[in-house]
């Protein structure tokens, strides 16, 4: 059953297991080595993003029944090709979808007492989970308009350029939370996206009369049609069969978005909207979920 089947369903005493399904202490969560640095002999240095790894856990059964034994062994060998549910029940609750990539190798510590160490489970891309990944404050990061040394995090085709966001407070030359990309009069297809590889994602768009209509595509699926960037809104519609969600004071957010590289992508229309007085189109900083 995929993402239905959790390994610990309960945060403490489980009478089904006669134990506590949860992993004892001392574990490590280990983040992912996805990008890929290059380091020049002379110069500043770059990275790019070269894997969709997920998180990797290694962790210890201490002290433990033999039932618990025995599950673990079961979850081992019947997800090697799939994968099930971890809730890290201290960590926020949150849900982590992989599969067991080490064995379960036991040792009797006491009379009917195992402990299990160091097993290995990874998250594996593109799993469907039960809850996605929703702290927003505290596991996610944003990707600005420019980096620290004001060159482009954003990619485009057409009359794109950085600008200030206008009516922002605290703005600073020097600062990439500063900027957004505009193109004041596109061609329809004109386009400007970022890359980047986690879970969800959200970015506020600004209202303005001096901006026109555009659809945001993720993956090269349609997302929102027909955003409004003078008003702020988009229709709920439906597309080859693909609800597209609603959006409201220029708000978008993805929410129920598997592991994996994700491609955020704002088409322009070139063509006014309601309040519109012309037919501009932004990228603003987008905030994602790692």
């Amino acid at each position: 059953m995929a993402e239905t089947d959790i390994l610990n369903p309960v945060a403490g005493w489980w009478d089904v297991l006669g134990d506590n399904p949860n992993w004892s202490y001392g574990w490590t969560r280990r983040t992912s080595q996805n990008k890929q640095i290059s380091r020049p002999r002379l110069g500043r240095r770059y990275s790019r993003e070269v894997l969709n790894a997920g998180y990797t856990l290694a962790l210890n059964w201490v002290d433990r029944p033999w039932a618990t034994v025995q599950r673990l062994k079961t979850f081992y060998e019947q997800f090697q090709g799939g994968y099930f549910t971890l809730i890290d029940r201290d960590g926020g609750n949150r849900h982590h979808v992989g599969n067991f990539t080490s064995e379960p190798n036991a040792i009797e510590t006491a009379n009917g007492k195992y402990t299990v160490q160091g097993l290995v489970f990874e998250e594996v891309p593109q799993a469907r989970m039960l809850e996605y990944p929703n702290d927003w404050d505290n596991d996610s990061h944003f990707i600005f308009a420019l980096d620290d040394y004001l060159n482009p995090l954003v990619a485009t085709q057409g009359a794109w350029a950085a600008q200030l966001t206008p009516l922002m407070a605290g703005s600073s030359l020097n600062a990439p939370s500063s900027y957004e990309w505009i193109n004041p009069a596109p061609v329809a297809g004109d386009f400007a996206q970022v890359e980047y590889v986690g879970w969800g994602f959200q970015m506020n768009l600004r209202v303005d009369p001096l901006l026109g209509l555009c659809d945001i595509y993720v993956d090269g699926v349609l997302f929102v049609q027909g955003l409004d960037l003078s008003n702020g809104t988009a229709p709920q519609t439906v597309v080859n069969g693909v609800i597209t969600p609603p959006v409201a004071n220029g708000f978008v957010q993805g929410i129920a978005m598997p592991l994996d590289k994700h491609r955020v992508k704002i088409v322009a229309r070139a063509a006014k909207g309601f309040a519109s007085t012309a037919t501009g189109v932004i990228y603003p900083q987008i905030q994602v979920m790692h």
